[in-house]
């Protein structure tokens, strides 16, 4: 800057100017003018905003039209074809109501204690609740997932907001702000008392149940009013999540939310500190499976429409932003149609075939469920059921199980528990002693077309359905699928990104995991070099486990949360996951809709039980339209698909062919045979069935066969009057002839010449992927038996074998007897037979010491050297030395393509 004279002087007129005053002018109107404005803008925004919310309060419902009790119409369900085949009828609808004195203090103050800690000081809205969750939201970048509602508003969300869900953002503040001044009004006209009331009969609580009465009836069998501590604790932890907290399909989710609750309690002073031990110490959850077992109704639902009402309740939630109760409610209450997808044609055959004891290769046996309660001589409870039975019996043998040849057996072993742990003086309690029989194996089946996702029929167990909701072996029990994942974790991604072939090879040899652990087939046996369609066809577990190893653990698992596995952890990224050796397992549903995927060309559609969800006035509440992403390229699919077929025609599955329709699948065993499966599909449906024993007792083998029985009956049956068809092979792909040992192009005279029969096969590719090098596994060789090297030109012919042999394998292997070995194949020649070995041995000549002797003279030294002399030039020219012509090469790659002469072009057959 200029600070001279001048520089003062020049600033100064600046400044002084007549636009310097006017520029000067025109900015201090504009800044008065713009916060004129501005203040005006708040002012007018203000009222606009008071004039919105008064809006708002304003369209509120009226307090008055609150009415929080269960009414309306029942919801039917209908078929594929129109016909109805349910009515939904909710648990414990003939007796819901129930008034506040008659539920105990210990479950009020539960739920109050988990759902709202300040319910008895707020005026209907928690501001402390509300502070807490917003920063905790903050904290969490902005992820909200902490609620703020009160029991009030709750009761307000379920029972006067329904069909105000789906809405957009704005909608849903305006929805808040009326929820919020609801609660603050309806707080004025109605008590604490009146509010928990209404709420606790309107919950819902799961299995069907709306209100602690009903959820008491079904979790428990008894009266609301027989609640104990540690019982109501398991309701009130089930209202956060109803399905995730379930306690009969959830126990140990269900236990942790328990735990919770009975903590805030003791925090809040409802129970004491021994009061809180009492109950944690609680078996509670084994009087739970008791009364569910023991749950029933005149006409219970059938499997698939139990499944049906999870999904339909669930999609409520999600795609209509419903509550839980919300979601309850709609489904019981409000008339409600559902189509769903199911055929009751196959379904029939379904249920008969599985029930069918012709299906299955041992005679039935049974297990139970047990309770007993019985009161001791000092009058304390003690509570006993079927796993403290395995756990009496267990400390003697370790094998013991609860599965019996007969219902006798089963009560004769009841029967001698119970007067080994009754003691004199202890008496049964009324009601307190109960068994239900289950007959096993179980089962489980379902059945989907694999083009729309449509689930067609289920069956979620074996023998009579007693009531809803019970366990359903095929939705919501996980078992560990076995081999069925080879196909899904190894192969399909080995294929479809990382550059394998079905005539890829890996050495069937023994073999360790990364831990140290070893590895085996299933009937301890190794075949040495083996090709990828060769393993999915004998199911190899060593080709597999080395696969997955090759293209990452990592991989696999991606793969398999594609194909649609929610129960997967990260603890499953490892090796062993190619053999299905996971965590949690999966559920047979889920296992369907994976093999659906590749039936399907590598589409994934999400399995759905119904297409679309009408209200009472018969408008489209829902419309379940297909969900779809692409696993795999189609060209992966059709080449999986035809090595399962190889599975059906000259594999481990040949028991499920019935012989008209192409078929393919893959089967599946684990450890001691627990669990036993089938997977595989038509050109029409997809099916997948388990059997296994409840308790995870290990099977006979023989029982490994009962899925492929009913797997064959099931669909042989479904099929008998369909339209033959085949599957459909897409563009890019194309054929050529490979050598099965090395997965290269065939060499003439080597692959085709091996010892054991010709290992030239014509394998399917697709478009890029088809082999550019010939057969680096094979030579041709003459090998010296008395040295065991190759053999030179001076091995006499008796001892020269020539052979085709294998380089670069196994020892421990089938291939073991046709290798060359390493040396051998580094041209070490045979060192036993020499060129001094051919030539005949002089015999020593005996000089007579008086030279007149023998007529003739001692040698001299001369004539020695001159012998030698004579065998050095008997000696072959370097020339004749073996050489390359004793091993057998392939020939030069001279070709454009670079396939060599014998090369099959592209798309054409060889």
């Amino acid at each position: 800057m200029n600070y001279g004279k001048k520089g003062v002087s020049r600033k100064e007129k600046q400044l002084t100017s007549t636009a310097s005053l006017v520029r000067r002018k025109f900015s201090v109107i504009f800044f008065k003018t713009l916060l004129v404005f501005f203040l005006a803008a708040i002012v007018i925004g203000g009222c606009a905003g008071i004039g919105v919310f008064k809006g708002v309060i304003d369209s509120a419902p009226d307090i008055s039209d609150i009415d929080p009790t269960p009414t309306g119409y029942l919801s039917v369900v209908l078929d594929n074809q129109g016909n109805q085949t349910a009515k939904l009828v909710a648990s414990g609808s003939n007796r819901v109501y129930v008034t506040l004195d008659e539920i105990p203090e210990d479950l009020q103050h539960a739920f109050v204690a988990i759902e709202d800690e300040r319910f008895y000081e707020h005026n209907g809205i928690d501001i402390k609740g509300i502070i807490r969750a917003g920063f905790t939201g903050i904290a969490n970048g902005f992820h909200f997932s902490q609620g703020a509602s009160t029991i009030t508003q709750q009761l307000l969300k379920n029972n006067v907001f329904e069909g105000w869900t789906n809405q957009s953002g704005i909608e849903k503040v305006k929805r808040k702000i009326q929820e919020q001044y609801l609660a603050i009004e309806l707080s004025k006209v109605k008590s604490k008392d009146w509010i928990l009331e209404n709420y606790l009969n309107t919950i819902n609580l799961g299995q069907n149940t709306l209100g602690v009465q009903s959820a008491s009836r079904r979790y428990f069998g008894k009266d609301v009013s027989e609640l104990t501590l540690s019982e109501g604790a398991v309701i009130a932890g089930i209202t956060k999540n109803p399905s995730a907290y379930n306690p009969v399909s959830h126990p140990e989710e269900n236990n942790k939310r328990r735990k919770l609750v009975l903590k805030n309690m003791k925090d809040q002073n409802y129970i004491s500190e021994k009061e809180y031990n009492e109950a944690l110490k609680d078996d509670v959850y084994s009087r739970i499976q008791q009364v569910n077992i023991e749950y029933g109704t005149d006409n219970p639902n059938s499997y698939f429409v139990d499944a049906l009402i999870d999904q339909v309740a669930r999609d409520l939630v999600e795609k209509k932003g419903y509550t839980d109760t919300q979601a309850y409610k709609a489904l019981y209450n409000s008339g409600l149609t559902i189509e769903s997808t199911q055929d009751m044609g196959i379904q029939q055959i379904c249920d008969e075939e599985v029930n069918n004891q012709e299906n299955y290769s041992t005679a039935p046996q049974y297990s139970f469920s047990y309770r007993l309660t019985v009161e001791d001589k000092d009058g304390s409870i003690k509570n006993y059921s079927d796993q403290t039975m395995i756990s009496y019996y267990s400390a003697s043998s370790a094998d013991y199980s609860l599965n019996f040849s007969s219902r006798e057996e089963a009560q004769a072993a009841i029967d001698a528990y119970k007067a080994a742990i009754m003691e004199p003086g202890d008496t049964i309690v009324e009601g307190g002693e109960s068994v239900v029989f289950t007959l096993q194996p179980q089962a489980a089946v379902t059945i989907m077309d694999q083009y729309t996702g449509d689930v067609k029929a289920i069956v979620g167990g074996r023998g009579d359905k007693s009531g809803s909701r019970t366990l359903n072996r095929a939705t919501d029990t996980t078992r560990q699928p076995g081999s069925t994942f080879k196909v899904l974790a190894a192969y399909a991604p080995a294929l479809d990104t990382a550059g394998m072939t079905l005539a890829t090879v890996q050495d069937d040899a023994p073999f360790s995991y990364a831990n140290g652990t070893s590895l085996r087939n299933y009937d301890n046996s190794y075949r040495g070099f083996t090709t990828i369609r060769y393993a999915i066809t004998k199911s190899i577990n060593v080709v597999t486990v080395k696969t997955l190893t090759d293209i990452s653990p990592q991989t696999g698992y991606d793969y398999l949360t594609n194909f649609g596995f929610t129960t997967l952890t990260e603890d499953d990224i490892v090796q062993s996951l190619a053999l299905g050796g996971i965590t949690q397992g999966v559920t047979n549903l889920e296992l369907t809709a994976a093999y659906a995927t590749i039936a399907d060309g590598g589409t994934y559609t999400k399995p759905r039980f119904y297409t679309r969800i009408l209200d009472h006035n018969g408008n489209v509440l829902i419309d379940n339209n297909q969900e779809t992403h692409t696993v795999l390229k189609e060209s992966t699919a059709f080449l999986l698909t035809s090595a399962m077929q190889d599975v059906i025609t000259v594999g481990t599955g040949g028991a499920v062919n019935f012989g008209t329709m192409p078929i393919a699948g893959k089967t599946g065993t684990t450890t001691k045979n627990r669990d036993a499966l089938f997977a595989g599909f038509t050109p029409y449906y997809t099916c997948s069935v388990w059997c296994g024993y409840d308790d995870n007792s290990p099977q006979d083998s023989a029982l490994t066969a009962n899925p492929k029985t009913l797997w064959r009956n099931i669909m042989g049956r479904i099929h008998e009057n369909l339209e033959y068809k085949d599957f459909t092979q897409p563009e890019g792909i194309t054929t050529a002839a490979v050598c099965k040992k090395s997965g290269k192009l065939a060499v003439e005279g080597l692959c085709d010449a091996d010892p054991r029969g010709s290992m030239v096969e014509t394998e399917f590719f697709a478009a890029g992927t088809v082999p550019t090098e010939y057969c680096d596994h094979h030579v041709s060789a003459t090998v010296c038996t008395a040295s065991g090297m190759l053999a030179n030109e001076f091995c006499p012919q008796e001892n020269r074998q020539g052979g085709i042999y294998i380089v670069g394998g196994s020892p421990d292997t089938e291939d073991g007897p046709f290798l060359l070995s390493d040396s051998l194949s580094q041209e070490n020649y045979c060192t036993v037979h020499t060129a001094a070995s051919v030539i005949p041995e002089i015999p020593e000549i005996q000089i007579p010491d008086d030279d007149t002797q023998g007529g003739g003279k001692k040698p001299n030294k001369d004539d020695k050297e001159h012998t030698n002399d004579k065998k050095d030039e008997e000696e072959p020219p370097e020339d004749e030395l073996p050489g390359e012509d004793d091993v057998s090469v392939p020939p030069e790659d001279t070709s454009p393509e670079g396939n060599g002469p014998d090369a099959v072009p592209p798309g054409e057959e060889p």
